[in-house]
């Protein structure tokens, strides 16, 4: 994927989803951007274009993320948040459809070349709250208990599949921060001033000043980096892809004192909205349902929700995230109901109805 792209991408989500810039946010851009990467092979060609023009092709960001979880090496033991001693990067990509709905199999073939891919059945229908469950838990178990809730009660009502991308990063500073470093310092909020754990060390690492705005960039383990920006004041003015460009361009390498507050965000969104004014319409309009290619059926996404938690200490840094697609049919069809009871000689095929191809051919007599 172009990088200009990734960045573009992200601070144009996170613009459009953070809200009041006085709050704390936090989200995974590479979250929603593998959730409808994943998803556009299961679109109609209007929306993959404009999936395509939000967040790169398909093919290019399943191969990226394979390469990001090759780099980062192999995946450590379920442990305790926090209580790892390895880098970890884990993920999981999955289809939850109900009971009763057929999955295409050239999406569940696209899907499949994904990391952590599987396709997972679910009573969305005949018991909602039940799938929920499950599809929670297996969010829990892949971000190891730090995003424990995805959907909230009630959001499957209604619904016909889900498509959920969940993250979770583990990766210590490559130069720990000293515990014992650590002290009370002013940190000047938009609410007013008030004192905040400070970590503080001295590092030799790529530092930029532009406009009044600064730049650090730290290394992580798992093949990760943290990039923190500094605004000119309180406001916490905006920041653009050409800004952080610029910033990341200009840095050189300097010995620098740094006081870096110990930190715990945790924040939801609903991306509908923030998708839609990106240009990610298409998925999103239930009178030309443009997901067409998921099931057997013509569906849209209903809302698209995320969760975030990140945490920033001494040892380093620990993240997870999850993105769910609500996947609803146009409607629900209206059926006759009958009863077949089968009481006497029959006939039975087994077959591939895509090719016609008869595996079996059987006449029960005497069952």
């Amino acid at each position: 994927m172009d990088p200009t792209l990734h960045l573009a991408f992200a601070t144009a989500l996170f613009r459009a989803a953070a809200g009041d810039a006085a709050s704390n946010f936090v989200c995974s851009p590479w979250s929603v951007a593998s959730a409808l990467a994943a998803l556009a092979p299961g679109t109609g060609s209007e929306a993959r274009k404009e999936i395509a023009a939000a967040v790169g092709k398909s093919e290019d960001l399943r191969s990226e993320a394979a390469s990001v979880m090759e780099s980062s090496g192999p995946e450590a033991p379920l442990k305790a948040p926090g209580k790892s001693d390895h880098d970890v990067l884990a993920v999981a990509n999955r289809l939850w459809v109900d009971e009763g709905c057929i999955p295409n199999p050239s999406f569940l073939a696209e899907l499949a070349q994904w990391p952590g891919a599987g396709l997972r059945t679910a009573p969305i229908s005949r018991d909602p709250e039940e799938a929920r469950t499950l599809v929670n838990a297996d969010v829990a178990a892949t971000t190891r208990g730090l995003v424990p809730e995805i959907l909230q009660k009630g959001t499957l009502d209604g619904m016909t599949a889900l498509l959920v991308n969940a993250l979770y990063l583990l990766a210590g500073w490559r130069q720990p921060f000293r515990p014992e470093d650590t002290v009370d310092e002013a940190f000047h909020a938009p609410a007013g001033t008030r004192d905040v754990p400070m970590m503080r060390a001295r590092r030799e690492t790529g530092y930029a000043r532009a406009a009044a705005w600064q730049y650090v960039l730290l290394q992580l383990g798992a093949g990760m980096a943290a990039e923190v920006v500094l605004p000119p004041d309180r406001s916490m003015q905006p920041i653009t892809a050409g800004h952080l460009a610029t910033l990341r361009n200009a840095a050189t390498p300097h010995r620098v004192g740094l006081h870096l507050p110990r930190t715990r965000l945790e924040a939801g969104a609903r991306l509908a909205g923030p998708l839609a004014a990106l240009g990610v319409r298409s998925i999103f309009d239930v009178h030309a349902p443009a997901v067409t290619g998921v099931a057997d059926r013509p569906l849209f996404i209903s809302d698209a929700v995320h969760r975030a938690v990140l945490r920033v200490d001494e040892n380093g840094v620990e993240g997870a995230a999850a993105t769910g697609m609500l996947v609803q049919a146009v409607a629900f069809r209206s059926l006759p109901d009958v009863e077949m009871v089968v009481d006497r000689p029959f006939y039975l095929l087994i077959g591939h109805p895509a090719s016609d191809t008869v595996l079996f051919m059987a006449r029960i007599a005497e069952p």
